[in-house]
């Protein structure tokens, strides 16, 4: 679990590594059902064969419902939502004001660093061993085919 740095919950964002479209969000949908007052729509998007995609097409947060409890926080396991130190979003419309949208909700990881920098850097950490690991299991598969490949090929005659 992680730490802490400060008290208290503001409004749930959600991070993005480098720019928008890269979101760590995959759709799960964990979050929406995890959610007590049930404030957080997800459809997932999906490419032009009707595939999923593992990243949300459509992510709204309803603040009029929401209670800033921070379980879409602890459910999520993609680090993907967390609570800002952000509290005041109050609007004079808030039928039309109080419900965000995907965009609305980014923040960069650079944000995530500067409200909860502890957090932010065991995630990372986290991240970049996992994204190490796959790459080593991705070579090792890549030279085991490389190897059955060679030794399934047929042996040439010496030439004389």
């Amino acid at each position: 679990f992680l730490q802490k740095d400060k008290d208290g919950f503001g409004c749930p964002f959600l991070i993005y590594d480098n720019a928008p479209d890269n979101l760590r969000c995959v759709a799960c949908d964990i979050c929406a059902k995890e959610c007590p007052p049930k404030c957080i729509y997800i459809v997932r998007e999906f490419d032009k064969d009707g595939k999923p995609l593992k990243r949300p097409a459509v992510f709204d947060i309803d603040f009029t419902v929401c209670m800033n409890c921070g379980i879409c926080e602890e459910a999520c396991p993609f680090d993907a939502i967390f609570m800002d130190h952000e509290f005041e979003i109050a609007h004079s419309d808030r039928q039309q004001h109080l419900l965000y949208n995907k965009e609305a909700l980014l923040k960069s990881n650079e944000h995530f660093h500067k409200i909860r920098p502890t957090d932010a850097e065991v995630i990372d950490k986290r991240l970049r061993e996992a994204a190490e690991k796959k790459k080593a299991a991705e070579a090792a598969a890549a030279a085991a085919k490389a190897a059955q490949a060679k030794a399934q090929q047929p042996l040439k005659p010496p030439q004389i």
